[in-house]
């Protein structure tokens, strides 16, 4: 039972260590890849080149935040229809009444 135990533990020890190696070797690829971009970046933006290309990708980012937003707030909206005509009267009777004087 011991030796199998010690054998189980040593095979989760050398997976989890070829886990280790395989997420840091990502890490790295990721990381020179994000420098490599940014450098490319500069160097067109110190040269004036690439500024179009630099502003189309800000815009489509721009976009999809945008749309984003525009599903949140639909989403929101879908919660405020759903809310009984009655609810609503009688908020606006309170705030009225809280508002104006008698």
């Amino acid at each position: 039972m011991g030796e199998r135990l010690q054998r189980l533990l040593d095979g989760a020890e050398k997976e989890t260590q070829a886990k280790i190696v395989e997420a840091e070797q990502k890490a790295a690829q990721m990381i020179s890849k994000a420098k490599t971009d940014a450098e490319r970046r500069r160097t067109m933006a110190q040269r004036g080149y690439g500024i179009d290309e630099l502003l189309k990708e800000a815009e489509k980012k721009a976009t999809k935040e945008a749309e984003k937003k525009l599903n949140e707030y639909k989403k929101q909206a879908e919660v405020v229809k759903d809310v009984p005509e009655e609810k609503i009267m009688e908020a606006v009777a309170l705030v009225l009444k809280e508002v104006l004087p008698q």
